[in-house]
Order: structure tokens, then C-alpha cells, then sequence
């Protein structure tokens, strides 16, 4: 019970993290496009693949809330490698924002660190 729980609320925190990131950073984009918001040296067709993070994290989390594990005695490696690479992509939101990440919020490479422990934890622990 405690690992369905444990997925679902999980799973559900992802969903309404990544759509209000993919909403900022929308807003950044159309900011950035229609001359609001102005960036040196940006290329837009390379700042566009920042966009598809967030996206990534709200589709991820939509299949993780509806995702039912058959196998219990073994960990699932696109659920954890997923949880390495969100870990991976805030750590390099933090020490490097410009680029690929530039639309990106800073917060959310705290919050991508954090949903990441989680996720690895939930994989070692409850072998999902």
C-alpha cells in the first residue's frame, strides 16, 4: 500500500511541477520572441530544446501516476535513469544557465534535484 501511495503522490507532484514549469518557461519563450525579454547572444532554435525539459517532466509524471509495476523483485532502468538524468539536468541548470537552459527557472533545478532523490529513492526502495 505504502508503495502505491508513495507513487501516486510522487507521480502527482511531478504533473503539477513540470506544467507550471512548462508554463514559465513558455512565458520566458513568447516573452524572449515578441522582444519583452532580451538575451545576449541567444540562438533560439538551440534555447527551444530548454523548453522540452519541463514538458518532458509533465508527461514522465503523467505516465508515472498511471504506471503499475508487474515485477517486483526488479528495478525498472527507464524510471531510474530518468531519475539520474532529472538530478543530472539540475545540477547543470545551477551551474550553468545559459545555453540550452536558458528559459528554464532556476528554481526548477531544485525542484528537479529534489523530485530526482525521490524517484531514485522510490526505485531502490520499493523496486519500481
Amino acid at each position: 500500500m505504502t508503495k502505491f501511495l508513495y507513487m501516486k503522490i510522487l507521480g502527482l507532484f511531478m504533473v503539477i511541477i513540470g506544467f507550471s514549469y512548462c508554463l514559465t518557461s513558455f512565458h520566458n519563450f513568447y516573452a524572449y520572441i515578441f522582444g519583452d525579454l532580451l538575451i545576449a547572444n541567444a540562438n533560439i532554435y538551440l534555447m527551444t530544446c530548454g523548453l522540452v525539459i519541463p514538458l518532458y517532466l509533465f508527461i514522465f509524471g503523467i505516465y508515472f501516476y498511471f504506471y503499475s509495476d508487474r515485477f517486483f523483485a526488479k528495478i525498472n532502468p527507464f524510471i531510474f535513469i530518468t531519475g539520474v538524468w532529472m538530478f543530472v539536468i539540475g545540477v547543470f541548470r545551477i551551474f550553468i544557465g545559459t545555453g540550452l537552459l536558458q528559459f528554464l527557472h532556476f528554481t526548477f533545478a531544485y525542484a528537479s534535484i529534489i523530485l530526482a532523490i525521490f524517484l531514485v529513492y522510490g526505485c531502490l526502495h520499493f523496486k519500481y
